[in-house]
């Protein structure tokens, strides 16, 4: 974790940069502020009760958005900050960009898309299975994407945070991905494969309290045990992409091509393809070159 306190909201030290590339993650100290974390609390309470600051056509079919009725189990609200202006100061806030900047050794972080993920109490099948999020990323061309994991609440073991597997971003690609899946609840069957293959099955748990958040890597192992607290557990995840990321097409197993709903609904480049520095859809964070300027 860092070993540093910060003192200025930007800052992150050589050692800690280097941890996170070793280790596939990093934790923060306490650097986002009570009362931005307080507003993205009121953006959720008004998207589910039907708000939109901008409408995104396919909600529910194109990508996940939970709303009160939809069930028990993991709640999951895919591209929040595009909808709602209160959640999007804290997705998009530049301590989160210049942090991911510095862990990601990059001069720009963009946001590529996000989720709010809510894990009632007390629900033992409401996990988050083992996966990598660059599986989810197949036309992006970079490898050195992250997320970042924002609690906004305090987040102690009992109330199923964040867990990375050590290191896991070095080897993941040994793994058969085919068993990874967010929406698995078998969290047994990644150690027997592992172990299998000879590797560390090392398990991380994020435990972090309100205003910190972790980083890792686009292709560390991570998932969620479930929540056995009395309260929800809810977490911004804010997926990042660096600046020399650019779309590269990709097919699925059955030769269809992979098409994300950020392809959808941004803006196309010269050549007819998705254009993801299109500031309306993937908003610039952090960029080392202009902050100097």
């Amino acid at each position: 974790m860092l070993t540093s306190t910060l003192q200025a909201p930007f800052a992150l030290s050589v050692q800690d940069a280097a941890f996170y590339q070793e280790h596939g993650w990093v934790t923060t100290p306490t650097v986002l502020d009570n009362a931005l974390i307080d507003e993205a609390l009121a953006g959720l309470d008004q998207h589910w009760t039907g708000h939109r600051d901008r409408v995104l056509p396919g909600a529910g079919k194109h990508f996940a958005d939970w709303m009160p009725g939809d069930g028990e189990g993991t709640r999951n609200n895919e591209y929040l900050s595009l909808q709602n202006r209160k959640v999007s100061r804290l997705a998009w806030s530049p301590t989160v960009g210049a942090i991911a900047a510095a862990a990601a050794d990059t001069s720009e972080i963009r946001l590529f898309d996000d989720q709010i993920v809510n894990k009632p109490g007390g629900q033992t099948n409401a996990v988050v299975g083992w996966h990598v999020d660059g599986d989810y990323r197949g036309t992006c061309s970079s490898k050195n994407m992250l997320t970042a994991w924002i609690p906004l609440h305090d987040c102690p073991e009992e109330t199923g945070p964040l867990v990375v597997l050590d290191g896991s971003h070095r080897w993941s690609h040994k793994v058969d991905r085919s068993i990874l899946s967010f929406h698995s609840t078998d969290m047994d069957l990644l150690l027997r494969h592992v172990e299998g293959l000879g590797l560390e099955f090392k398990p991380v748990t994020i435990s972090l309290q309100r205003g910190q958040f972790s980083l890792h890597h686009c292709l560390a192992i991570h998932g969620s045990y479930a929540n056995r607290s009395d309260r929800s557990r809810v977490a911004l995840a804010v997926h990042l992409q660096d600046g020399a990321n650019q779309y590269q097409p990709a097919t699925k197993p059955d030769g269809r091509p992979v098409q994300l709903y950020n392809d959808m609904i941004c803006a196309k480049n010269a050549a007819g393809e998705p254009d993801y520095s299109d500031a309306s859809v993937f908003p610039t964070l952090w960029n080392t070159e202009r902050e100097r300027c």
